[in-house]
């Protein structure tokens, strides 16, 4: 099993790393301190089986990188570490496609927790000391049987950050007929924005 951890923290990332190994004891973990060494590391084979990363080192803009290192490892469990604890703003990570976000204030306990909830194909996020599921995160949530497979289709592809355009070129549809479709999704789902909207297909488990 290998294991990309970006940090920029060499003592949060030394303490990450023992808990890894404890995870998983047949593991090679491959650190990067800042973006160039990350992506040198996302570049190697094999491919990673998890990769955590900081939100904020070096190099690093995690709105655009993130969303990129989703795209290039679609099946891969990418997990997020920061002191951030707001809601909303995890609310916008998690929307970027991430399988897991865990706050460094958490203890150690609730991080192996996550970890290994999110490794059996959990979504997780873990903050405030609270370890949040997929299943408390959004409570009211439509059954994915109610959707249209139109409306599945294009929840996929706002979890990977695509815009109307992008969405458009994939289905081979028109912008405009894109965004009526988001437009009634966004409805149905009951939420007033794509990061809520993506947040709920990875919660779903949508990939």
């Amino acid at each position: 099993m290998r294991i990309i951890l970006a940090d920029d923290h060499p003592i949060y990332r030394s303490g990450l790393c023992q808990i890894l190994y404890e995870l998983f004891p047949d593991s090679v973990v491959d650190e990067a301190g800042d973006a160039a060494s990350f992506f040198a590391q996302l570049d190697r084979l094999p491919k990673p089986d998890l990769i955590i990363c900081d939100l904020v080192f070096p190099g690093f803009d995690y709105m655009q990188d993130l969303k990129t290192v989703r795209q290039r490892f679609s099946l891969c469990p990418i997990i997020t570490v920061s002191m951030i604890n707001d809601p909303m703003e995890i609310d916008h990570i998690m929307a970027l496609g991430m399988n897991g976000f865990i706050s460094k204030a958490v203890s150690s306990q609730d991080v192996v927790q996550a970890i290994g909830n999110i490794m059996q194909g959990q979504v997780e996020v873990c903050f405030s000391e609270d370890i949040l599921s997929h299943e408390t995160f959004h409570k009211t949530r439509l059954p994915l049987e109610e959707l249209t497979p139109r409306q599945v289709e294009i929840l996929k592809l706002l979890r990977h950050g695509l815009s109307n355009k992008e969405i458009a070129r994939e289905l081979d549809l028109s912008p405009f007929t894109v965004r009526s479709h988001v437009s009634a999704l966004m409805k149905n789902l009951g939420v007033s924005n794509r990061a809520a909207a993506s947040a709920i297909a990875a919660s779903y488990g949508l990939n």
